[in-house]
């Protein structure tokens, strides 16, 4: 499971300049303060008519992306997660061991029922001249000496019943112990559906944060080519030194270096969400946009371990996974009872010669009983891997509990932090716009410089980045706090 990444570089944070001010000069015609655009992401960078990369030798055919048949263009988080349950490779491969657990318990039930088998048999026989035999001929009397060639065909069929009468419990202890097995494995699969699901959220969230970053830094860029075109303007009417040109060129190239970078990071999130999705990785699938939400209301830490240890199919699998355990053992310690088999069997044969046949038929009942007096010590080896078998589940069910515990307790921490985090960013942001416009305003007049426009243009564009990853980091958080307690919506 992979988390967001934070893009935290200073200049580089510049990344929504989306929200940057108007260049000098256009600030003497234009009174109007800069305005933060919305948050919300921008369609793909793909879709953008800036090529790949943005500077330097284009490479159209990575970022181009290719519609599938059946695949909508533009999909919501629980759209993205029912395409990835019926795509993912990885689940169908986890889909496919829960399967073989599954039809374990359906063969172990068996057990209780009578087996039933039925053979046959069909020959022919026959001998060469010199192969007769003198035999009493079939007749009255039976007169000797008559000579019957031995040519012959005969065919047999037979129906036999067994019934398992008594076992000292065995096989209603293997029954129970592959009926948990399979309910353990259920609930591994669950959770494997739920990792699944917040790989899904993770790279859906990233797809639009990445996005996000590129509309911001394309902005940025455009901003500071417009403040060197100001600078040169200043330089021809003798307002400011050439020196001035540098410092704003420095800016653009720095810029433009965060646009490539963060449109390849975008590309790459891009194949990472089709790809976990079961897709190719140029499949034209997006992210559907959002906005921001209301904080609500943050839950206990104990409420929301309560509801973990219900709703967790990990923790039940393991809990599952020591029932299985303890019966397995009781059916290796029941090898030494004695096993009481009943049967009953009938059967036909016909025999027919050149011109007579014989026909026949037998049946039988019977009962058998077979003790177990001396096995090499193999029952006492069977009975202590299922003991050490058994010890290791209960460890893991006391792990398994463990880790929902720290899960809970550190999803849940985020998950406020998270909440809070987004409260100051926004905070962050306001105090950047406003010190922005007072920079512009001080510009216009003269009291400040292009340096220190600049600077402001930036601390707003870091502001702003901070706040689109504050956004998607509480929607990230709670889609790791619902992993962490367990309640997916999702269902096999």
């Amino acid at each position: 499971m992979m988390s967001f990444r934070t893009r935290i570089s200073a200049t580089a944070a510049a990344v929504l300049a989306a929200l940057l001010a108007v260049p000098p000069v256009a600030r003497a015609q234009n009174q109007t303060p800069v305005q933060m655009p919305s948050p919300i992401p921008t369609p793909s960078p793909n879709a953008s008519p800036l090529q790949y990369p943005a500077y330097g030798t284009p490479a159209p055919d990575v970022e181009q992306l290719t519609p599938r048949p059946g695949v909508p263009v533009v999909v919501n988080l629980e759209q993205a997660e029912k395409i990835a349950v019926a795509l993912s490779p990885l689940f169908q491969n986890q889909n496919a061991q829960w399967a073989i657990i599954h039809a374990k318990y359906t063969s172990e039930k068996q057990a209780l029922f009578p087996s039933l088998s039925a053979a046959g048999a069909l020959s022919k026989t026959w001998s060469t001249e010199g192969g007769a035999l003198e035999t009493p001929a079939p007749g009255p009397g039976g007169t000797p000496g008559v000579t019957v060639h031995s040519n012959y065909t005969s065919d047999s069929a037979q129906l036999t019943l067994q019934q398992l009468i008594f076992d000292g419990g065995r096989t209603i202890a293997a029954i129970r112990s592959a009926n948990e097995s399979d309910i353990s494995g259920r609930g591994t699969l669950l959770r494997n559906l739920e990792t699944l699901q917040i790989n899904v959220a993770t790279y859906y969230y990233g797809v639009l944060q990445d996005n996000a970053t590129v509309a911001a830094d394309v902005q940025l860029v455009r901003e500071f080519e417009v403040n060197e075109d100001s600078v040169r303007a200043q330089i021809r009417n003798g307002a400011a030194a050439r020196s001035d040109l540098a410092g704003a060129q420095y800016q653009t190239a720095q810029a433009r270096g965060q646009l490539v970078t963060a449109q390849g990071t975008a590309i790459g999130e891009q194949a990472l969400f089709a790809t976990t999705l079961g897709l190719d990785a140029d499949t034209q699938i997006l992210p559907q946009q959002i906005g921001e939400e209301s904080a609500g209301t943050n839950p206990t830490y104990q409420a929301s371990l309560k509801k973990a240890l219900v709703l967790r199919p990990d923790y039940l699998a393991a809990q599952y996974a020591v029932y299985s355990g303890e019966d397995n053992e009781r059916y290796a310690k029941l090898a030494r009872f004695p096993v009481v088999t009943g049967s009953a069997s009938y059967g036909a044969q016909r025999t027919l010669y050149d011109r007579y046949n014989t026909f026949g038929n037998d049946s039988s009942l019977g009962l058998s009983v077979a003790v177990p007096i001396y096995d090499q010590g193999q029952t006492n080896y069977n009975v202590a891997v299922a003991a050490a078998q058994l010890d290791e589940a209960k460890a893991s069910l006391m792990q398994t509990r463990l880790q929902v515990e720290s899960d809970v307790r550190s999803a849940l921490a985020n998950l406020i932090s998270a909440r809070a985090n987004l409260v100051q960013a926004k905070a962050e942001q306001r105090a950047a716009q406003v010190s922005l416009d007072a920079t512009q305003a001080q510009y216009k007049v003269g009291a400040n410089t292009i340096l220190g426009l600049v600077t402001a243009e930036a601390n707003l564009s870091t502001a702003t980045a901070s706040y689109i990853t504050a956004l998607y980091g509480v929607r990230t958080a709670y889609q790791n706090f619902l992993y962490a307690t367990g309640a997916s919506d999702l269902q096999l």
